[in-house]
């Protein structure tokens, strides 16, 4: 009976030990050995910069460079990087200056490792072909928004033009309400810039490079815990962007035919978007650039987003990017 009641004992500290070892494992969700990688990002379905990730995806070239990687919808800054924080996705890929604010809070989980679509694409068109910047009514999205944020450093940067703002919505809130003289222009970023402007007669009222100078569209963040067990696949995720990205820099062509059924919009109309995107050699780039970060960190600072500039040598781990998009932010 004792060899028995051994035998149990031994069998159900077996069954114990089994059990505790898989259920432990990081917030992420993914054991330390699964090359899986889930990306949630803003704009996938209307962005080229971001949809082209998918475009990668599925001609295999993530799990070329050894990572399984899938997309994941993540509506806007604030939402997309909730889910990556609570580990229901990996990597974020959203709003430059959300990522910052939310980098942060240790709450939160995440931690900056790369700058994304590298030029200021915001335009604020309008329907009026006569309307002016003095006294205009700009819509943006919401507050905290990168709209928002650039929205007020016009403001700043021309006083004398009595620029007032309006929350409206995304870019087709925004024209809608241009069109019904709601505001006098609404933001939108290419395609829809070249859409509106060749379907619609809209009019470029103010692009916000001209005025502001460059920063990153988005920032990468990644989930602390995803990060510490997966360096390689974010190594390997980012070797298969730099892939995607050069398709678009090299071949802007054959990508819009990819990017089409993605965006839902005719491949020639998205060839000249990305044609008539600012720069669009460097944009569609992984290199960091440390003049735009400082951009970015000054608006954010004129704004009262931030007290003090970032110190992008803490804030923007690069161990990840390849050696050639690294740069000194000493």
């Amino acid at each position: 009976m004792k060899h028995i009641a051994r035998k149990i004992v031994g069998f159900l500290v077996t069954a114990v030990l089994a059990l505790s070892l898989a259920a432990c494992g990081g917030s992420s969700g993914s054991d330390s050995n699964d090359n899986r990688l889930r990306i949630a990002a803003t704009g996938t379905d209307s962005l080229p910069f971001t949809a082209i990730l998918q475009v990668g995806i599925d001609k295999g070239w993530f799990k070329e460079a050894g990572v399984d990687a899938s997309m994941v919808s993540g509506g806007g800054g604030g939402n997309t990087l909730r889910v990556v924080s609570s580990g229901d996705a990996d990597l974020a890929i959203t709003g430059s200056s959300s990522v910052v604010l939310a980098a942060r809070k240790p709450a939160a989980n995440l931690s900056v490792i790369g700058s994304w679509f590298q030029v200021n694409d915001f335009h604020w068109i309008t329907p009026d072909q006569g309307a002016e910047l003095q006294n205009a009514t700009l819509g943006f999205s919401s507050a905290g928004s990168a709209t928002e944020l650039l929205v007020k450093a016009l403001q700043e940067a021309k006083p004398a033009d009595n620029i007032k703002a309006q929350a409206v919505g995304g870019t087709g809130d925004n024209w809608a309400a241009a069109k019904a003289g709601r505001i006098t222009a609404g933001w939108a970023m290419h395609p829809l810039v070249t859409q509106y402007t060749e379907e619609e007669g809209a009019k470029t009222l103010v692009a916000a490079r001209d005025v502001l100078g460059d920063h990153p569209a988005d920032l990468v963040a990644v989930n602390n815990d995803y990060a510490n067990d997966h360096a390689d696949e974010l190594k390997a995720f980012f070797q298969a962007a730099e892939k995607s990205f050069a398709y678009v820099r090299e071949n802007p062509d054959e990508a819009a035919k990819d990017l089409a059924p993605l965006l839902k919009m005719d491949a020639d109309l998205i060839a000249r978007a990305i044609k008539d995107t600012p720069d669009y050699q460097r944009a569609y780039s992984l290199t960091i650039d440390p003049k735009a970060l400082k951009n970015l960190s000054d608006l954010m600072q004129a704004a009262g987003q931030i007290e003090e500039p970032i110190d992008w040598s803490k804030v923007l781990d690069q161990q990840y990017l390849p050696q050639s998009a690294q740069a000194d932010l000493g």
